[in-house]
């Protein structure tokens, strides 16, 4: 280890689980060879979450996708089967519903069935990772008497006035109030102490390190999607000509890219000068933002790399995939000289006060916690919102013989098919050994590029249309530090870093769920949380751009990652006294290689957020998600867009199918 690492913290005993890494794990001969079986402390004869102490919020190193967790898929993908009843033991179990997949769509299918099939359905749910939730992933951490929760994933009930109609009957019925939104996060925290939003520019892309904070005084507008990582003249993608002016000043930009800057921010150049309104909008729903700022604006390289990864962390790509439109929806600058501004404000995407959105500690983890917990009682203590995130669940009850309700972990489902027209068989894979189970139904709550592969049967139009299914590539971080006085120092809670690993940084949400509080003073114990997306650029498909990304976090090792959080910290934070060596005392990486579900056009290979104003015969999902006999499809994919609410209200779908079919 060479000096920089030692001075990094790189030889400090911070715990790696990452045991197995990157894509170029083989799966082959007996799976309880494998190092992440032993770690998890697994036998022949018990399932790895029955092993005494089995906690899996409490692991650091590489979570999300972790080792262990997609193996199986991959060996599937590439032409494993399991079709043979040879090749597996037939449980004798039989249940009424079958759920593959136990993310939030998986566990409201369960929870939506039961509801209108009664309490003594037997419904068994399997998931191929070791905790339930999916990508509602919780982080825990103890440290010095104190337990901090972060989010590993999904984050927050968002604009909960316009949930539809099923999801906001499950998130009543689970005793979630989102009128309390502005009660348990403490909007004034992070203001009263100084801090505000800044910009990190890296040396390696912008010529030297340096961070600029945000005015201070200056607080968040009262319509923005999330608490924003930018400054506050900076964040609505039209600014105050003085403030977004003496902002650009301190940076290290040239003084062209400072001016393109304050021109798309205050000023008047209409860059599609002669088109009318309806041509503009046709025009950058067509192009990036990207495009629109190397084509219309005919901006500096500097620029565009100021503003590729603006909010990428909410749109979960950079402004090269982003259409320009949407971009601009979101907060990037343009619209007002374009003369745009009320009309992006009357059409599509709508605004809402961010103080509106409702937010766990562990981001939606607790929703699929609440959901788990109403399933299988035993499972946690507790009845309400607010001591779901004090309460210690108990994993070896999610499996119990005399349960109505089964949750079975680190089970792969490998083939499902009809055995008559009254019964699905499900085959999984737990450690070594290949089991079939059957039921009634069967809703598939799983990422749907895998399904033609485990339901061989399917018609092939629709297994085309499952296997177009594309999600784009991301990564959540949270490092524990000792405390949180150099954010202090420098006037920040949070920063974006468009040249950087991560394009944001932030300290962890002010909540308060009864008695869980996060820190309130910076001499106390504080989570970072930081995003990657992993996305190349360049000229190549969505599809491409998304492969690579999955490429590279699937190679990519902890050490890898270590190094990098470690570094951009030390360097951002520096002039705060920050010694990331010294304050950095635990790192989890939710990897998420098939992340945010979104739709995507085959012919164009463009994809959309929402796909609202698509032909339905451009909408692959609407084909991917028939309903195929006994067996029926939930999740977010069938939905092609990646929200909560959406994942919920394909769970109510699906199940309706199922239980009202023909």
């Amino acid at each position: 280890m060479n000096k920089d690492d030692r001075k990094l913290g790189m030889d400090r005993n911070i715990t790696r689980r990452d045991f197995l890494n990157g894509a170029s794990v083989a799966v082959t001969g007996s799976l309880l060879s494998t190092p992440w079986v032993a770690a998890l402390g697994e036998a022949t004869n018990q399932s790895a979450q029955m092993a005494p102490g089995y906690y899996p919020p409490t692991r650091d190193g590489m979570r999300g996708s972790h080792p262990g967790s997609f193996e199986i898929a991959h060996l599937i993908r590439d032409g494993k089967h399991w079709g043979d009843p040879v090749d597996s033991v037939d449980t004798g179990e039989i249940y009424d519903l079958i759920v593959v997949g136990g993310g939030l769509s998986g566990l409201s299918a369960a929870y939506f069935y039961r509801r209108e099939s009664g309490p003594d359905t037997r419904i068994l749910i399997v998931d191929n990772h070791d905790d339930f939730g999916g990508h509602a992933k919780r982080n825990e951490f103890h440290y010095k008497g104190h337990m901090l929760v972060d989010l590993g994933g999904t984050e927050y009930i968002e604009a909960p006035d316009r949930y539809p109609k099923h999801a906001r009957a499950l998130i009543e019925g689970l005793g979630i109030d989102v009128s309390q939104a502005k009660e348990v996060f403490d909007h004034d925290l992070y203001p009263s102490l100084g801090l505000r939003g800044g910009v990190f520019f890296d040396k390696e892309t912008f010529g030297k390190d340096r961070l600029v904070a945000g005015r201070e005084g200056l607080v968040p507008g009262d319509r923005q999607t999330a608490y924003v990582t930018l400054p506050a003249e900076l964040e609505n993608g039209v600014g105050d000509k003085s403030a977004v002016a003496d902002f650009l000043e301190k940076t290290p930009l040239s003084e062209r890219a400072r001016a393109e800057i304050l021109e798309l921010f205050c000023g008047d150049k209409d860059y599609l000068a002669g088109k009318s309104t309806a041509e503009k909008i046709v025009e950058l729903e067509s192009i990036s933002y990207i495009e629109f700022l190397s084509g219309a604006v005919d901006a500096s390289r500097e620029t565009i790399d100021f503003f590729r990864m603006w909010r990428a962390s909410y749109m979960g790509n950079g402004t090269d995939l982003a259409p320009a439109i949407d971009a601009m929806r979101y907060g990037l600058p343009g619209a007002k000289g374009l003369g745009l501004v009320e009309t992006l404000r009357t059409t599509g995407y709508q605004p809402h006060s961010y103080k509106d959105d409702f937010h766990f500690p562990d981001g939606n983890a607790s929703i699929a916690r609440l959901l788990v917990r109403s399933l299988i009682p035993g499972v946690a203590p507790g009845n309400s919102m607010n001591d779901i995130i004090s309460a210690k669940f108990d994993y070896s009850k999610l499996d119990q013989p005399d349960s109505r309700v089964k949750l079975r972990l680190n089970s792969t489902a490998v083939h499902v098919r009809h055995v008559n027209d009254r019964t699905v068989e499900m085959t999984y894979v737990e450690g070594d050994q290949a089991r079939r189970v059957r039921a009634k139904h069967c809703v598939m709550a799983c990422y749907h590029s895998i399904v033609p592969h485990i339901c061989p049967e399917l018609p092939e139009g629709q297994k085309y249309a499952l296997a177009n299914t594309i999600r784009m590539p991301l990564v959540s971080i949270n490092v524990l530090v000792d405390n949180w006085k150099a954010f202090q120092r420098l006037g920040i809670f949070a920063a974006y870093c468009p040249g950087s690993y991560c394009s944001d940084i932030r300290l962890t949400y002010p909540l308060r769920f009864g008695d869980y509080a996060s820190a309130r003073s910076p001499e106390e114990p504080m989570t970072v949380h930081m995003y990657r997306i992993p996305l190349p650029g360049g000229d190549t498909t969505v599809r491409e751009q998304f492969w690579r990304g999955r490429y590279e976090l699937l190679s990519t090792t902890f050490e890898t990652f270590e190094r990098q959080v470690r570094d951009q910290l030390g360097r951002l934070l520096k002039d705060g006294g920050f010694n990331a060596a010294r304050d950095i005392k635990a790192i989890t990486v939710n990897r998420w290689p098939h992340g945010y579900a979104v739709g995507y056009d085959t012919e164009t290979e463009t994809m959309n957020y929402s796909s609202g104003e698509w032909p339905d015969e451009k909408k692959l999902w609407l084909t991917g998600r028939r309903r195929h006999g006994r067996i029926a499809f939930a999740n977010t994919d069938a939905g092609a867009m990646a929200m909560t609410e959406e994942a919920i209200e394909q769970a109510h779908r699906a199940t309706q199918e199922l239980l009202h079919e023909g």
